[in-house]
């Protein structure tokens, strides 16, 4: 059996005395031991004489039960260690990654001359004395002075040796073969206490910090990743990292490492959550934050309910920005809010390995999930020069989510529910970007209400009409351009026939519809798809726009949206010069042009078939105050007006003759 260090050091294990030498001069070993690590940042120099004690009586207990386990596995030790030859080097931790060292003069370490510097046997001992007085009287060690730059090239001049003088310096090793050894083979090496990483004393030292309070080294990049973790979460405080130090590093230290401007960010960010106001971290809107209800029903993009820890984080911390509507986190500032899990869940989830579109953790790229299964087919996925890769539809213009300015895990401005990233991406012309299959699934639900408009056709931002490099989604697009076009011309027809070419809104300089006829029109006529034959039908005038909007949201049957060439018509209906092109019926229960035909019985106006009209039911006030302004049957009963041309054309006769 036999000892095997990660250096590829390999010993016999009953040659303990030689293994122990090996572990004190190996920096790879004392860099992956767990128990090296422990006692190195354990500041054992600064702990009171009691968890001294107690430590040690815990270690004997652990080594007492691991040799018992070897004895009954039947392991006998052959040789003594020499453990009792060995010292405990109190400025090892600073000057190397070795905690004891050997009782000789000098030796080699992995090729490099090693030179202990000592002046006498009686002055270290007359040294230790006086500790050991000090120790009596204060009942606790001497203390680690801290290692500042310009005391570490002191000691290292002096002759004379003190409690905290370093015991080994690195010799420069004589040429070999003619050439020197290399300046980072010479230099001392120094672990952060934070990351643990080495670094080169000499060579790095514009990497690492000696924090002022306790001495202890940490990396300059470590303190910048705690300050923007931490610094507002434990209300300024950055600790050191050293295990049982308590000192904090200042923030004057924090203005040199981070920069004025940065700290001066924090600090902002910290007197803002003491004042309960948080800031948006896209438009930097500041606003009182209001937290939410504990017990509400919250559920994540799963469709699950969350609980417990999650549920409290999102009453706590969630918010959305007044100004840009934008979903974050006030604690962590992830964008959009981490429904379903804490913080530090959050982080600990984001460092893990994520489907691409979802960020469910999974093993492979992309998840199980079915979804996912299908947008990764319709995903591009080519790397682009930029270095990242494509977010755009496979087979179409390729998109790149971080080079259009757009961070990826916002919101689709079209769904409101998934982030960008979760599914194929197209950029439309006006340069906004939204997930394909939500454009699609928008040009094929067409318009919400019973009412033809366009509003689907635009874009939800900036109101322009969809332009898209992208083959079906044009098709689609041409589709309803031809269809808006169609209900332009019924629209402007419908101006002649009610006799508004000369409308107030068309001739007066101040209107908005001044000159516009084509524009007056689409927003005076309501024009419905007929069910049976999919072509666009007069439905009447649209009295009040909001009304008519509320009300487009409401539940309907299109079954019932029946034009009249599809319905049943009386002979006597049809008009001997359009037929039944222009024919129109008056609604049971009011004067007003019909538009609804329910059950295959009934015609109903828009407001009785809403159920919002007054005059619902009351009988006709007469032919000269009829809105109609034609005879018809009583209220109640079915009654087709006939043609409107023809209607329209016996009014300019009339009026023509007056």
């Amino acid at each position: 059996m036999y000892f095997e260090c990660p250096c590829s050091f390999k010993k016999e294990l009953e040659q303990e005395d030689q293994i122990i030498q090996h572990i004190d001069h190996c920096e790879q070993f004392n860099v992956d031991s767990p128990l090296c690590n422990m006692y190195k940042r354990g500041n054992v120099d600064e702990a009171p004489i009691e968890q001294l004690v107690t430590f040690l009586c815990d270690l004997k207990l652990q080594v007492e039960r691991i040799e018992n386990v070897l004895r009954k596995r039947g392991y006998q030790k052959k040789t003594a260690s020499n453990i009792q030859e060995l010292n405990f080097d109190h400025y090892a931790k600073y000057a190397s990654s070795s905690k004891i060292r050997s009782n000789i003069s000098g030796g080699k370490q992995n090729g490099i001359t090693v030179k202990i510097l000592s002046h006498n046997i009686s002055s270290e001992k007359q040294q230790g004395q006086i500790e050991q007085e000090n120790l009596n009287q204060n009942n606790q060690l001497p203390p680690t002075p801290p290692l500042s730059p310009n005391r570490f090239e002191e000691e290292r001049n002096q002759n004379t040796f003190t409690a905290h003088q370093p015991t080994m310096l690195i010799e420069e090793q004589p040429k070999i073969n003619g050439q020197q050894q290399s300046q980072q083979q010479q230099d001392q090496k120094v672990a952060c206490e934070a990351c643990r990483k080495a670094f080169y004393f000499n060579q790095d030292f514009e990497k690492l910090w000696f924090l002022e309070h306790c001495g202890h080294v940490m990396c300059k990049l470590c303190i910048h990743r705690l300050a923007q973790e931490k610094f507002v979460e434990n209300d300024g405080r950055i600790m050191c990292k050293e295990i049982g130090c308590i000192a904090r590093i200042t923030y004057f230290e924090l203005k040199q490492i981070l920069g004025l401007d940065k700290f001066n960010e924090l600090d902002k960010k910290l007197a803002l959550k003491n004042q309960n106001i948080v800031e948006c971290i896209k438009c930097q809107s500041q606003f009182s934050f209001e937290k939410g209800n504990p017990n509400e029903q919250v559920k994540d993009q799963q469709g699950k309910s969350i609980s417990g820890d999650a549920l409290v984080s999102y009453a706590n911390n969630r918010f959305i920005c007044k100004q840009c509507k934008t979903e974050q986190c006030r604690q962590c500032n992830s964008v959009p809010f981490h429904i379903g899990m804490t913080c530090q869940q959050y982080k600990t989830n984001q460092q893990a390995n994520k489907c691409v579109l979802c960020d469910f953790p999974c093993e492979g790229k992309v998840c199980n999930q079915e979804d996912c299964q299908k947008r990764i087919q319709r995903l591009c996925q080519k790397t682009l020069d930029c270095g990242h890769e494509c977010n755009g539809v496979k087979g179409e213009e390729c998109l790149c989510l971080r080079c259009s300015k757009q961070e990826p895990d916002d919101y689709c401005n079209m769904c409101f529910t998934e982030a960008l990233k979760s599914a194929p991406c197209i950029k439309t012309e006006c340069g906004h970007i939204f997930h394909e299959e939500c454009i699609m699934k928008k040009l094929d639900a067409k318009w919400n209400g019973p009412r033809i408009v366009f509003q689907y056709c635009t874009c939800p931002l900036c109101k322009k009409w969809l332009d898209v490099k992208h083959k079906e989604i044009q098709a689609k697009l041409n589709v309803a351009q031809q269809l808006k076009l169609q209900i332009q011309d019924l629209c402007t027809e419908r101006l002649d026939i009610e006799g508004l070419k000369k409308a107030k809104e068309l001739t007066d300089p101040k209107s908005q519809y001044y000159q516009k006829p084509h524009e007056f029109a689409m927003d005076k006529f309501c024009f419905y798809e007929c069910f049976k034959c999919k072509k666009p039908y007069f439905g009447g005038m649209k009295n009040c726009q909001a009304a008519a909007e509320n009300n487009d949201r409401a539940q309907f049957n299109k079954e019932d949206l029946i034009c009249s060439s599809c319905c049943p018509i009386s002979f006597e209906a049809k008009c001997n010069k359009h037929g039944v092109k222009y024919i129109e019926f008056k609604c049971r229960f009011c004067c007003s042009v019909a538009v609804w035909f329910c059950g295959g019985t009934t015609h109903y106006c828009e407001p009785c078939h809403s159920g919002r009209n007054p005059n619902m039911n009351k009988p006709c006030p007469g032919l000269e105050k009829c809105p109609l302004g034609v005879n018809h049957k009583p209220t109640g009963q079915e009654n087709a007006l006939g043609c409107a041309l023809c209607r329209s054309k016996r009014v300019d006769d009339i009026l023509k003759k007056n």
